[in-house]
């Protein structure tokens, strides 16, 4: 579970997919860093190391079949890790035959974020045996920026491969980028 949710907000920022396909410029146009990134030639930032703590999953009810290996946690759902803060109405959380995680299920006023990243949607899917996270019902992730303006990626489903750090949003994709950034853009438009 910690694995899976925060790699889905340690994404790349989403600015990143607007420079899919377009060749980088010589001068800076205020997205070479993302352009470098997604062709490849720049390489990513490491990782942060994150100091691990307990982490607190709290409810007003829960019930746990020991048969079926699965938690349920309902009303004022919080899950509180060094990584992120999750909030929904209702948590599934399915366990193998090892009580480790299996597959994580989340309803209902879906909200993750951490310092810089928030994701919202009805109802999320975490497998951990593919590192996949399925996002489902006003999906939306949005990326604040060290200047503090947002940039989001909205879509009716948004499907995050997190181990492989790329995602699909289907059907409807939307953008959304500060003011700023149409600044790489202006060329377009001549």
């Amino acid at each position: 579970m910690k694995a899976g949710l925060i790699s889905l907000l340690c994404l790349m920022p989403m600015v990143a997919f607007c420079a899919k396909g377009t060749p980088a410029k010589p001068a800076d146009d205020g997205m070479a860093a993302e352009q470098a990134l997604l062709l490849g030639t720049a390489k990513p930032e490491p990782k942060k190391e994150i100091a691990l703590r307990d982490t607190k999953i709290s409810a007003d009810h829960m019930e746990y079949n020991y048969k079926e290996a699965v938690a349920v946690m309902t009303d004022n759902v919080v899950v509180d890790d060094a990584r992120f803060y999750l909030t929904a109405d209702r948590l599934f959380l399915f366990l193998d035959g090892t009580n480790s995680l299996d597959q994580l299920v989340v309803q209902g006023n879906v909200a993750v974020e951490n310092e810089n990243r928030r994701a919202f949607c009805d109802r999320a899917v975490y497998t951990h045996a593919d590192a996949k996270l399925v996002m489902v019902g006003n999906a939306v992730l949005v990326n604040v920026g060290d200047d503090g303006k947002e940039s989001r990626v909205k879509g009716d489903k948004i499907t995050i491969w997190t181990e492989e750090q790329r995602m699909e949003v289907y059907p409807k994709p939307m953008l959304e980028f500060p003011a700023s950034a149409g600044e790489g853009l202006k060329g377009m438009m001549k």
